[in-house]
């Protein structure tokens, strides 16, 4: 933790300083201390941190429960105690305060930094998010602790948040599978930014790219929203939809499945697909990029069945084409050119 003038920072900056030290994958035993003790000084370090929790919905269901007493009552009770109470939660023996005539609204307070402590550390730990992905040609299967399975395709990153109310799965980049285990209590979110593609129990696909997210859905039902779209779309199975800058597109039926999943099997399946289109599909597959500099060749469409690591075959079929002519590129990648190329072969 960077090292930080606690006078210098108002309270609310305190505690947003504090919410994202405890929010770190491994906060430090002596940060832990620490925000205890910075909870256990003021009424009004309670009163900022709650605030904060309920911005973050971090009581609202679940195993993390709040007590029977209302947060507005434990707020009230630990603001009339004083704000020049001061009531560590672990004093040493030569320091612990002389009784206090006040001792049902020092209690009081020292309830509300207590069951606040408590419920902070529950919520940090329960929220924090568990991180998988694959490198360039991996592809990974990772098996959540709800029984739902994520197969994560070339290139992949996720990071997994399952709370007691919600599963949460941020697509952070790439494409991926989701079969998803049934728990009518807790909805399974899959985040793209502002995009959320919910379901309960079914399986369905995300395909994030640099301007555009594709959702299909394989089995069952599943909702997709968008900050940019009035309402929500649901999706059935052989069901597919793009959401991009301007919100959700019409929602496309009768997809082939097989074709849609075949890159869980090492496959690419094209039909009737712009060679330009193809190109980039094999680049994200493997370090040997083809770079196609024909703008007529890019935009030929053609059809066929690819092993994903199989670029020699895809070259050759570029190769093969009158006027076209494909080179190394000096790092095990090729260019291909054609006698309508916008720029010479070199």
């Amino acid at each position: 933790m960077t090292e930080v003038n606690e006078e210098m920072l108002t309270v609310p900056e305190q505690a947003a300083r504090w919410w994202r030290v405890m929010q770190d994958d491994e906060p430090s035993a002596g940060e832990k201390r620490a925000f205890a003790a910075w909870v256990a000084e003021s009424p009004k370090h309670i009163e900022e941190m709650l605030r904060l929790a309920q911005i973050h919905r971090a009581f609202s269901r679940g195993q993390v429960r709040w007590p029977e007493d209302a947060a507005e009552a434990l707020i009230r009770a630990a603001k009339t105690a004083g704000e020049d109470t001061v009531v560590p939660l672990w004093p040493p023996r030569s320091s612990r305060p002389e009784p206090t005539r006040r001792p049902v609204r020092v209690a009081a307070f020292g309830l509300a930094a207590t069951v606040l402590l408590a419920v902070c550390v529950s919520w940090f730990a329960l929220s924090r998010a568990e991180s998988f992905e694959t490198k360039i040609g991996e592809q990974r299967s990772v098996m959540l602790d709800d029984g739902s399975r994520i197969t994560l395709n070339t290139a992949s990153r996720i990071e997994v948040r399952l709370r007691p109310d919600r599963r949460v799965i941020d697509l952070v980049r790439g494409e991926a599978l989701f079969e998803v285990a049934h728990d009518a209590q807790r909805p399974f979110d899959v985040r793209i930014d502002d995009t959320v593609a919910r379901a309960v129990g079914t399986q369905f696909e995300v395909d994030r790219r640099d301007n555009r997210t594709v959702v299909t859905v394989v089995e069952g039902r599943v909702a997709v929203t968008s900050a940019a779209a009035a309402a929500p779309h649901l999706l059935s199975a052989g069901e597919r939809i793009t959401v991009d800058s301007t919100g959700l597109g019409a929602v496309e039926k009768g997809i082939k499945l097989d074709d849609a999943t075949a890159w869980t099997r090492r496959q690419l399946v094209f039909r009737r697909r712009p060679l330009g289109e193809i190109a980039e599909e094999f680049n994200r597959y493997n370090a040997a990029q083809v770079h196609i500099q024909s703008d007529t060749l890019r935009k030929q469409e053609v059809s066929g069945i690819f092993r994903t690591d199989d670029v020699s075959s895809f070259v050759a079929l570029l190769a093969s084409k009158p006027g076209v002519r494909v080179v190394g590129d000096g790092s095990g990648g090729y260019v291909v050119t054609s006698d309508d190329s916008a720029s010479p072969h070199r």
